[in-house]
């Protein structure tokens, strides 16, 4: 009986370890904000990704019959720019050897990933971003997040249908930020609407008492705003409600600068704000219900699903059925290519990429604050299915 005992145990042993031998390890690069104006983004992604893999593990089983570990290595960009952003790729391609890089909570550090996503072969999956001609730039990219045009196009058309005529446009100073500025306008003026003002302001701006002053002068019927999601918009809305806007019945339309994860930090008088996104998390699907549970786990109720926390899932889910279908592959590009047209359930419902943007292709939900057994929510008031990228309409390109 020992013998037999000592035999199961060896061979136990033995298969454990074959087990783990036959388990290669594929690492993925997340870059992001931990620290600074924009730290909340890195702790949504993570807190995302982790509720990502106690769903479905740290590990995926290739079509190769093989086991690969994932695993994620976090680098903070101290919102510090894209040159600190540049390095920590750097890094992680040389060093870690990373796989594949994601996360970007902000534009210009996607934008800094073309030149080392294409030499080092490395798939940069986006998960915020959003600047309409990030995924031009490199046949590496593939995106999970939305466009600003993506939102911002349906935002003025339904602010057109809902008695809107004039309104004043105040953006932050760089490339979403012209992009949602542009979108707005174009589409608001095309549909008969009047832009009475325009101003831009500095990314880290909190201080927008002088820029609102003038638009209390204009009297529009809305204002239109783009701030990043963060500090910046925390004190644009704030600052809505203190310098009498609202009360002089100017509604305000928006986008990220409600997001969920921002909700406790508003005063109640932000209800009544108007925003265009692609995931409110008070909807039924199954991914979501699987995301907000294990947050809820996780994190102690402290971390609130947002579309942060959609994208950072739905980045994980693509890597991991690429990784499912390919197993490890040294040019990336495999991996893009496999992603390419491919449909996902999300919690957002169902995503698509784009086959030839490599840009994701979703339904897009208008929203209104409301508060609701005392706390804020987004309201969904309306939506409108399978929205693709405007810009890349309007810009169309013969390769990609």
């Amino acid at each position: 009986m020992r013998i037999l005992l000592s035999t199961a145990v060896g061979a136990a042993v033995v298969a454990v370890s074959i087990s783990t031998a036959s388990a290669e390890t594929i690492k993925v690069g997340l870059i992001a904000s931990f620290t600074g104006s924009f730290a909340s983004w890195g702790r949504q992604f993570q807190d995302a990704i982790e509720a990502y893999q106690t769903v479905y593990g740290k590990s995926v089983k290739g079509s190769d019959g093989k086991t690969y570990d994932v695993e994620f290595v976090y680098r903070d960009t101290t919102s510090g720019g894209p040159d600190k952003a540049k390095q920590l790729a750097e890094e992680l391609v040389l060093r870690n050897k990373v796989k594949f890089l994601a996360g970007f909570d902000l534009s210009p550090y996607a934008i800094a990933m073309a030149e080392i996503a294409t030499q080092a072969k490395v798939p940069v999956i986006v998960m915020n971003a959003a600047t309409a001609s990030i995924t031009r730039g490199s046949p590496y990219y593939v995106r999970v997040s939305f466009t600003i045009p993506q939102l911002i196009q349906p935002a003025a058309q339904w602010s057109l249908k809902n008695g809107v005529k004039t309104a004043y446009t105040i953006v932050s100073d760089y490339s979403p930020g012209y992009d949602a500025e542009g979108y707005f306008a174009k589409t608001f003026k095309s549909g008969g609407g009047e832009i009475v003002g325009s101003a831009r302001t500095p990314l880290s701006e909190i201080n927008f008492a002088a820029y609102q002053e003038k638009v209390l002068q204009a009297k529009p019927d809305m204002l239109f705003m783009f701030q990043p999601a963060g500090a910046p918009s925390v004190a644009f809305m704030k600052m809505f409600i203190e310098r009498g806007l609202k009360a002089a019945n100017i509604k305000l339309m928006g986008g990220g600068e409600v997001q969920e994860a921002l909700l406790p930090s508003l005063p109640d008088d932000v209800t009544g704000t108007f925003s265009a996104a692609a995931y409110t998390p008070t909807n039924n699907y199954a991914e979501n219900i699987k995301l907000k549970a294990q947050l809820e786990k996780i994190s102690n109720g402290k971390s609130i699903a947002d579309p942060a926390s959609a994208a950072a899932w739905d980045g994980v889910n693509v890597i991991y059925k690429a990784i499912g279908a390919l197993g490890a592959q040294d040019d990336g590009i495999k991996y893009v290519d496999f992603l390419k047209g491919k449909t996902f359930d999300s919690p957002r419902g169902k995503i698509t990429i784009d086959p030839v943007e490599r840009d994701v292709i979703q339904d897009v939900e208008i929203r209104r604050v409301d508060k609701i057994d005392g706390k804020l929510v987004n309201v969904v008031i309306d939506r409108i299915a399978d929205v693709k990228d405007p810009w890349k309409l309007d810009n169309p390109t013969k390769s990609n």
